[in-house]
């Protein structure tokens, strides 16, 4: 007889145990998401912070080589002798209005740089000796030669360095002119003294707005990335399968080899269009350059990188003067020199790109040549960079065999055999033999060339080229 008192216990059944079991796994499930959330928050946060970091110091990077390039090109072209006389005569001064159309005419071509002047710094101001700003609806009031204003706040810890003559570094400011980047480049003259300042100023107002339109890239972005992780995330939790990962290093370096020559090809554009006299001149010069440089052996990644180099052998006319660049007559030999002048001002450009360190060789060295009798430097045989020697060859051989608005091309085989003359005085052998195979291939003929072009006497053609090279 039982108990009214006592109890009894049944077993708990094996459903309950795995029920109790599955909850529990689902929690830890549960709060190995959670964590992942939360992990993948913070790298989230944490990567679109550095990213507008990385993002603002490129723009400021970016904006300040293009302010020093400009103020560098700049200054190439100021009279130190005659800076005191500008300060005195002001517009008056022989050479004042031309200076001054060179410097505008290379503001114009600073893409992203907003105002660009010379200065004399002395201990009561600013001395303005040049000003691009003009009298146009927007601009603001250009001040005059020898006008005098105070330093703004954000220059004065560097006072003692520009009384001095000394180069300072980039000045950020955010007054009347906006927030911007101020870069000073120092002009010496012949004793090594610093007469004035060539100031060159990038904005940054747009940058904000930049950064908010980056931000919310960035945000999508990691928003992608995060259900992206938790995807896995779940599926390692139902699976516990470890998974590779795959890299993407040789696209990426196939989209970085495209970026690369998107951005030479329309610095090319942009000289072929201000040059009316050589359109498409540049991208016929690469062309022939890469099939020269080819033909004489080298890798793929040589052939690339030269025509490359090629669309950019000219990207010093930026700087020369419209009116002595696209002059239709015979240039006097100061306009002569001022055009050769293009190789040296390429140099200045291309010289601080450091992903593509050789781009300043061709174009500073196109125009040496063999015997010593080019320039800018005149370099002799080997001494002259290899890929300046392939590219004067396609340079000369597209300077005669062209049209131009001021006449036709040339008989194909009188430019050849003036290409074979000159081997080896002015242009380099092996580049002319490596020419002279691919012609017997039946390249560089034009698809529409059935014969024709003039067939002068061979001196004639020469005196006639030599007076047209002065404007190529």
């Amino acid at each position: 007889m039982k108990n009214k008192n006592s109890t009894s216990t049944k077993p708990v059944s094996s459903d309950i145990i795995d029920e109790v079991y599955e909850k529990r796994r689902k929690a830890r499930r549960f709060q190995l998401m959670v964590v992942l959330v939360i992990l993948v928050l913070l790298l989230s946060i944490g990567n679109a912070a550095f990213s507008v970091f990385l993002y603002t110091s490129s723009i400021r990077d970016e904006r300040i080589k293009m302010a020093d390039g400009t103020a560098s090109l700049a200054a190439t072209f100021i009279d130190t002798e005659k800076v005191d006389n500008y300060l005195e005569n002001g517009k008056t001064e022989p050479g004042y209005k031309e200076t001054q159309d060179v410097l505008r005419n290379i503001l114009r071509n600073a893409n992203g740089v907003t105002y660009l002047y010379v200065v004399k710094i002395d201990e009561d101001g600013c001395h303005f000796v040049f000003d691009t700003d003009t009298e146009a609806e927007g601009s603001l009031e250009a001040y005059e030669p020898g006008e005098v204003i105070p330093f703004e706040d954000a220059f004065k810890p560097y006072l003692p360095a520009l009384f001095e003559g000394k180069p300072i570094d980039p000045i950020e400011s955010n007054d009347v002119s906006g927030w911007v980047i101020t870069v000073y480049h120092p002009v010496y003259d012949n004793a090594g003294k610093c007469v004035c300042y060539v100031g060159a100023d990038v904005s940054l107002d747009d940058v904000s707005e930049s950064i908010t339109h980056f931000l919310i890239r960035v945000v999508l972005w990691s928003a992608l990335f995060l259900v992206l992780i938790l995807s896995v995330a779940a599926w390692l939790s139902h699976n516990y399968q470890k998974i590779t990962e795959w890299e993407a290093l040789a696209e990426k370096q196939e989209q970085s080899k495209q970026l690369i020559r998107e951005i030479v090809t329309a610095f090319s554009k942009t000289v072929d269009m201000k040059d009316k006299y050589t359109n498409g001149h540049s991208f016929r010069v690469a062309k022939y350059t890469a099939m020269l440089t080819k033909e004489l052996g080298y890798d793929e990644e040589t052939v690339e990188k030269y025509y490359n180099i090629a669309l950019m052998h000219d990207i010093g006319k930026i700087g020369i003067p419209e009116e002595v660049l696209n002059k239709p007559g015979k240039l006097t030999d100061e306009e002569f020199a001022i055009i050769k002048s293009h190789t040296v001002l390429g140099y200045n450009v291309l010289k601080d790109i450091g992903i593509m360190p050789d781009l300043a060789e061709g174009a500073v060295a196109h125009h040496e040549r063999p015997d010593g009798k080019g320039y800018p430097k005149g370099l002799k045989q080997d001494e002259i960079p290899r890929v300046a020697q392939i590219i004067a060859v396609a340079d000369t051989f597209d300077a005669m065999y062209s049209n131009r608005p001021y006449r036709k091309r040339m008989n194909f085989e009188k430019a050849v055999s003036i290409i074979k003359e000159v081997s080896g005085t002015q242009l380099t052998s092996d580049v002319v033999d490596a020419f002279l195979r691919l012609v017997d291939q039946e390249h560089f003929r034009a698809p529409d060339d059935h014969g024709g072009g003039t067939t002068e006497d061979i001196n004639n053609i020469r005196k006639k080229f030599e007076n047209e090279d002065k404007n190529e």
